[in-house]
């Protein structure tokens, strides 16, 4: 806050620092400027009005010595009159110009013509752009006035009645106060832009700084999340005890909801930074909806609720063009926030064909349960970020509050809005419409892989395993026990550049963060091998990293494939089968 100016200051740094606007600041020192410069003015024009006794002029500058007098003490005492003393000045300007030339009838000189100039630079420099145009069509129209009266009319240099060299030293005074104004809007704009470039670099900056923290955070929080779940899959696997399998049920999910917590938080963050793209490949909706609907029926049976599909025939008879990981992220988020907070009953998803027009399908989704429902107040903030319907809603349920928002800007990425139809305790029904185009080329459904896996299949398989974590390392040797399969294990990149010079490997597993080496670099120097054998070898990259330039990185590396941790068995097991097929070591 600022301290108030004393009535008798006359300090135009205190008035100056009292502005924060540098705009502001600049008008200010301009203004006061041109009004000493008045004083001057003034004082050379008044002798020679005295000697000629033009009482009319030595009366109008005796007034002028008065207002600017006054103007400046206002502006000097309170600078926060700045905007009204502007328009004061220009109005009283505008009218001294109509009154030489249209009252007075006096010729057009060079000086009428810098003040008209002054005029129309002060209203667009001092007031908004609006003000510019009406101050600057006043100040012109008197000229065009007086030649339409005297159109061969003579221009003058100075103003009637006063001596040349008088005249002189005004217009010169009037080109230097141009040529200030200027001078400080100049300085003020570039001051401006580089202020703003600067504060582009440092958020670009902060930007990075904070797309660094996430990526690191992901990969620390996930790293240890893969062996936990992966035990957990393991454990429930084998256990035959009805109590230990509930426990260690609880155990899974409680890891897969903190996963679930972390990958919206970062999802929120890559819809923040703008580095969410849609792909534009070809699926079937029914294939699609179905297998995502299946995994929810299993939480929603958890809860005693149902959850049953619906959907138009045309649907299943079409395969269309989009994104299918993100329509399946719009699902998920939709039906298992209706049934987290749905008690009794369950919940419906429906698709309908709203219209066909050549190849393009408009179809509508909805999602409708018969939950708590949301008030008319709460529909309106349930969508924005970190926001819940309720302030015991994160303590009954859990959850961040991102669902939704990341919902909603995933739809605006599809050209789409969320909707929701809703009222207290008799359910929630949220819907969209999202055209697709539908592709001629018909899809084969994907086989799933079998929980029943032959556990000798790749008993021959020579893996290699870099990864630095303990845990990781315990859970991957169980893993692949249960596959009758022995690894070996690197714990940097260079250890495992060191084990593929002595042996050969179908496969390698490689972590991307490690100590000394790490994957990205040791992808590279196995590619740049002599041995074309070796420099061959199928590499996947196993990565907790989050980050959008991952898997241009891993294939800048020259890494085969890569899996994303925490990852299931039956991932990594499909990828074995993938390999046996095309491995070119014998196993």
């Amino acid at each position: 806050m600022h301290v108030p100016l004393n009535f008798f200051n006359w300090s135009l740094k205190k008035a100056i620092n009292t502005l924060d606007n540098p705009i502001q600041k600049a008008q200010m020192t301009v203004f006061v400027y041109l009004f000493f410069g008045n004083f001057l003015k003034i004082g050379i024009f008044l002798p020679e009005y005295i000697k000629q006794n033009s009482l009319s002029q030595i009366i109008a500058s005796i007034v002028g010595i008065v207002i600017t007098f006054i103007v400046l003490k206002l502006l000097l005492w309170k600078p926060y009159y700045l905007q009204g003393l502007i328009f004061f000045v220009i109005t009283a300007a505008t009218f001294g110009v109509w009154y030489n030339l249209v009252v007075d009838k006096n010729a057009i000189n060079l000086i009428t013509f810098q003040d008209i100039f002054m005029i129309v630079m002060w209203s667009f420099y001092g007031l908004s752009g609006r003000w510019g145009y009406i101050y600057s069509g006043a100040a012109i129209l008197p000229i065009l006035f007086s030649f339409s009266l005297d159109p061969i009319q003579e221009m003058g240099i100075g103003l009637p009645g006063t001596s040349v060299n008088a005249s002189l030293f005004v217009i010169a005074f009037n080109f230097v106060v141009i040529i200030i104004a200027h001078h400080y809007y100049r300085s003020i704009l570039y001051q401006t832009i580089y202020s703003s470039d600067r504060l582009n670099d440092e958020l670009a900056n902060s930007n990075d700084s904070k797309n660094m923290f996430f990526a690191t955070m992901s990969h620390e929080l996930r790293t240890p999340l893969n062996s936990v779940i992966g035990m957990a899959n393991l454990l429930i696997e084998d256990n035959r005890d009805k109590e230990q399998k509930e426990n260690l049920d609880i155990l899974k999910f409680s890891a897969e909801s903190l996963l679930s917590l972390i990958n919206d938080i970062l999802d929120f963050n890559k819809i923040g930074s703008g580095k969410i793209d849609l792909e534009q490949i070809p699926f079937n909706l029914n294939t699609l909806l179905e297998n995502a609907c299946a995994g929810l029926r299993i939480k929603a049976m958890e809860k005693n609720l149902y959850c049953i599909t619906s959907m138009d025939s045309e649907i299943a008879e079409n395969d269309v063009i989009g994104d299918p990981t993100r329509l399946l992220q719009i699902i998920y988020n939709l039906v298992g926030n209706s049934i987290k907070f749905t008690k009794k009953g369950g919940v419906e998803i429906q698709v309908r064909v709203l219209n066909r027009v050549n190849d393009t399908l408009s179809l509508r989704f909805i999602v409708q349960d018969t939950g708590l429902g949301i008030s008319k107040e709460q529909q309106q903030i349930i969508f924005e970020p970190f926001i819940q319907a309720d302030v015991n809603t994160t303590r009954k349920f859990g959850g961040t509050g991102l669902g939704l928002s990341i919902v909603k800007h995933l739809l605006t990425l599809h050209q789409s809005t969320i909707h929701v139809e809703s009222e207290l305790n008799k359910g929630a029904k949220f819907y969209f419409d999202i055209d697709y185009q539908v592709t001629r080329k018909h899809l084969e459904p994907i086989a799933e892989v079998s929980p029943k896996k032959d556990q000798g299949a790749f008993s021959n398989l020579k893996i290699l395993l870099a990864e630095d974590n303990p845990m990781n390392i315990l859970f991957m040797k169980k893993l692949f026990a249960r596959w009758n399969i022995e690894i070996d294990i690197a714990e940097n990149g260079q250890e495992v550049l060191n084990l593929l010079q002595v042996k050969d490997y179908n496969l390698i597993l490689m972590d991307i963060q490690m100590p000394v080496m790490n994957g990205y670099e040791a992808a590279v120097q196995i590619r740049a091998m002599n041995d074309p054998l070796k420099s061959a070898t199928h590499i996947i990259a196993l990565t907790a990293s989050v980050s959008s330039d991952v898997n241009t990185n891993v294939l800048e590396a020259g890494m085969n494939d890569s899996l994303s941790k925490p990852f299931k068995p039956d991932e990594l097991y499909a990828k074995l089968e993938k390999l046996a097929a095309h491995s070119p070591i014998p196993f």
